[in-house]
């Protein structure tokens, strides 16, 4: 049976409609989805401003994974921003943080503390049921009091990839969805892109690599840089 070419394009037509609603679907939800995630995060900027430091305003399994800070530091720092000079500069989703993966929508901002500092902050929401909750949030005070609060020996037993690691992820948090390479020598074959400055880093360009790479993407160090490896 032959079948004519006004049925094949009525066919492929047909088609494009529905990968369309498809792809539209898809946006939207992810649209939505972000849109629940700023909201939550202004309310809870403005529960730490109204001077709320209960811990049932942040993740029970965020505050477990880091508990260098709790959830009443987290609001304490956030309570030192200007909220007015909040600009949000970077909303992405995350499928892992650390070891724990789920529904993540990762906020980066400006802002400007109450002696007109300039500030980033860094919140990730963790999405349960439908719902957004605060899984953990830095600021650069916080970051700071973090440091400062590291034991000199602590840090100097530390392997080198995992010293750097740590310096990159608390001056990007975004790239903590991405683990350090163990035991995997970086090379010309496995080197994805030019080797990286720790503070010159460009995450936009460092999410293109590990999509390409996949789930194997870690980063090496090689001297004083950053690598992206892709085993």
């Amino acid at each position: 049976m032959r079948v004519s070419r006004a049925a094949i394009r009525a066919a492929l037509s047909f088609l494009v409609v529905v990968l369309a609603g498809i792809t539209t679907g898809c946006v939207d939800q992810r649209a939505q989805r972000n849109e629940q995630a700023l909201n939550l995060l202004n309310e809870w900027f403005a529960a730490a401003a109204a001077g709320e430091r209960s811990d049932t305003l942040c993740h029970g399994l965020g505050t477990l994974k880091h508990p260098e800070v709790s959830c009443a530091d987290m609001l304490e720092h956030a309570a030192r921003i200007d909220q007015a000079t909040r600009h949000v500069d970077r909303l992405a989703d995350m499928d892992c943080f650390g070891d724990v993966c789920g529904t993540f929508v990762q906020i980066e901002l400006t802002s400007r503390d109450q002696d007109g500092n300039e500030i980033h902050e860094h919140a990730l929401l963790k999405q349960d049921d439908g719902i957004f909750r605060l899984y953990w949030y830095r600021s650069d005070s916080l970051l700071d009091l973090l440091r400062a609060a590291l034991p000199d020996s602590r840090e100097a037993e530390k392997d080198p990839v995992q010293q750097a690691y740590d310096e990159i992820t608390a001056r990007y948090p975004a790239l903590y969805q991405y683990p350090p390479c163990y035991d995997i020598r970086v090379s010309s074959s496995n080197l994805r892109g030019e080797l990286m400055r720790k503070d010159e880093l460009n995450i936009a360009v460092i999410d293109a690599l590990a999509a390409d790479c996949g789930e194997s993407f870690c980063f090496g160090l090689v001297g004083n840089k950053i690598a992206a490896v892709c085993p």
